[in-house]
């Protein structure tokens, strides 16, 4: 038995014991259950090859952290063949169609018996020709039709559904560009998993998992319908609460507190107490994105500062 397959079974038994355990645990080998329960069964292992192989094939699992840039890479490049390809289509039709009239022309020009072979097998050649171009058209509708299914994907946080951060920005740069010359009613909330880390310290990352997507859900069912819920980065997440008064957004993040204080999260027979802290801003005339963010993530601080389980208004 040579090295690679004492590797390869290796490898193997990781995987099967990594199954064995998310099954006891009664968690579904979702892709990211599965590669933190596999990646800590494999740093127990002491077979110098596989944590070699794992060392040398650590660029994949790295990859995750430049995700979102990679995916966004993608999809410019992907938009830029499709309309290299769609301007290549036109331009055949295009040449065609001239090339079509040229030969009417040179038809009327010359004794048509003489040509009828020619004309005959060029009409067959422009039929399939136009028939091509007329499948690659259609290809080209599809392929757009996906690739704006990727981008709305590419907004969405994959572990709770909610927006990322990247939808973030780019939703406050909408809305924030009626604000350059007046004051909009617009206030943005940042709120905060309080001592989130002693949740994963205690119960573990799944738990950790199972904690950020209840509190996703919690945020959104507290919330009037329409209104965007964004990761904005670990157990942070951002509501952007426009048209609303001063006064209806206060009454919105005291629920939204109260509802969480008050909030049953059980993982394992165990009682998960879940508070939030929150930070609010309201927009100021010519803010930018970055500018209305920062002064929520201040008044956070505060927040914290004062106790957690409140919010604090910059």
């Amino acid at each position: 038995m040579n090295k690679q397959t004492t590797v390869s079974d290796t490898i193997c038994r990781i995987g099967d014991e990594t199954f064995d355990k998310l099954k006891s645990l009664s968690v579904p080998p979702y892709p990211k259950y599965y590669y933190e329960v596999f990646m800590e069964t494999l740093h127990k292992c002491e077979d110098s090859e596989v944590i070699e192989l794992s060392k040398k094939f650590g660029y994949l699992f790295a990859m995750g952290e430049n995700g979102e840039a990679l995916v966004e890479s993608s999809l410019t490049l992907a938009k830029e063949s499709l309309e290299n390809f769609h301007d290549t289509s036109k331009n055949i039709r295009q040449l065609s169609k001239e090339q079509g009239v040229e030969l009417t022309q040179y038809q009327n020009e010359h004794n048509p018996a003489q040509i009828a072979n020619l004309l005959t097998m060029f009409s067959t050649f422009q039929e399939q020709l136009l028939g091509e171009l007329q499948s690659a058209e259609e290809t080209i509708v599809r392929l757009r039709r996906n690739i704006e299914d990727l981008e709305r994907e590419s907004n969405i946080d994959p572990l709770t559904k909610a927006y990322n951060r990247k939808a973030l920005m780019h939703d406050l740069k909408d809305i924030l560009s009626f604000g350059q010359d007046r004051k909009l009613d617009l206030h943005v909330a940042l709120l905060d998993a309080d001592d989130f880390k002693c949740i994963n310290d205690q119960f573990g990352h799944i738990a950790g998992d199972k904690t950020l997507i209840y509190l996703t859900k919690l945020l959104q069912s507290s919330l009037r319908r329409g209104t965007r819920v964004y990761r904005y980065g670990g157990e942070e997440f951002v509501i952007i609460l426009n048209r609303m008064t001063h006064n209806d957004t206060l009454k919105t993040l005291e629920r939204i507190l109260k509802e969480a204080s008050e909030s049953k999260l059980f993982y394992k027979g165990n009682n998960i107490h879940l508070t939030l802290s929150a930070g609010l801003t309201s927009h100021r005339q010519g803010d930018t994105p970055e500018e209305i963010v920062d002064r929520a993530d201040k008044a956070l601080y505060n927040a914290k500062q004062d106790g957690k389980n409140c919010f604090r208004e910059e």
